[in-house]
């Protein structure tokens, strides 16, 4: 079947894997530096885990917008990404087209695009994470992957992310260079600031609880390793989890016995959490921002070939 075309850029970026490739800061990226180049940028995102199964679109998300309604990953984005529209459906085609009915854009970023083939992109770019070792490149459930390593040779472009947290794996970068040779890049995932709502709250970086329910736990870990907070206890829950009251209890009762100070979550998860009577908890919760990172050179070739 012919992949239908849209009437403006599209630009994917996915992964062959099952997540924790760190898709949503790479929009983010690449948004703003479409936005800074002249570009009117949109979103397309499927919108895991919500519950409402109509179109919608979602401008400058606030403490009214629902994760029933959008999904955690539009509601981030559009709090990164402000007066950036972003379309949310299973039919990502017919969002993508609402979309551009309403709003005046030029590129289409889609979310988790590379499996959709349905929909003809101007470029694909294809996230792979540098943690995964050899073991993990075999079709699930033996694996990670969603389909076989092969088949990255559809991808204009591969990067490998969280370069900086830990040193690439040989064999798997001699593994993707049978399939892509040009086009492989390497970025870094950044810690770039630890707040809380609260602009006035200092971090201690002692005696903290982690809390996290993203595709890759064990770098958010790794990242404020890094900045030595030193974590007594990290509660690990699986990619879009949905919080609820007990888990709130939990994370009180754990922080009370350890004598935490402080607790650091993503800004993924806060969405969510704040949603809740996180006020069982006397501490504060500070939200961890952290930002892709790819090099000037390697950017520039990515979007010349758009821009």
């Amino acid at each position: 079947m012919k992949p239908k075309k849209l009437p403006v850029k599209v630009i994917s970026v996915g992964n062959i894997s099952l997540g924790g490739t760190g898709k949503t800061p790479a929009i983010i990226f690449f948004a703003i530096h479409l936005i800074k180049s002249g570009k009117k940028v949109g979103i397309v995102s499927r919108g895991y885990g919500r519950k409402n199964k109509d179109i919608k679109v979602l401008i400058n998300a606030d403490n009214n917008s629902k994760i029933e309604d959008y999904g955690d990953e539009p509601i981030l984005l559009s709090s990164r990404l402000r007066n950036i529209p972003i379309a949310v459906g299973a039919n990502k085609y017919n969002a993508a087209l609402q979309l551009i009915k309403k709003n005046e854009v030029d590129v289409l970023l889609f979310d988790d695009g590379f499996q959709t083939r349905k929909i003809y992109r101007d470029l694909d770019i294809v996230l792979l994470n540098v943690f995964n070792d050899i073991r993990d490149y075999k079709m699930f459930p033996f694996g990670i992957l969603r389909e076989p390593v092969k088949c990255i040779s559809r991808a204009d472009f591969v990067i490998f992310t969280k370069d900086n947290l830990i040193n690439p794996k040989s064999e798997v970068s001699h593994l993707v260079g049978k399939y892509i040779n040009d086009n492989v890049f390497y970025s870094s995932y950044k810690l770039e600031k630890i707040s809380s709502d609260s602009s006035k709250d200092n971090f201690n970086k002692d005696k903290v609880i982690a809390v996290s329910g993203v595709g890759d736990p064990y770098s958010f870990e790794l990242s404020l390793l890094k900045e030595n907070v030193n974590i007594l206890y990290h509660f690990k829950f699986r990619d879009h989890h949905n919080y609820n009251q007990a888990d709130i209890n939990n994370i009180a009762k754990a922080s009370k016995k350890m004598n935490a100070l402080s607790i650091v979550t993503t800004e993924k998860d806060y969405v969510k959490l704040k949603k809740l009577d996180i006020s069982k908890i006397d501490l504060k919760f500070f939200i961890v921002k952290s930002n892709f990172y790819l090099n000037k050179q390697s950017t520039q070739k990515i979007l010349r070939r758009i821009i």
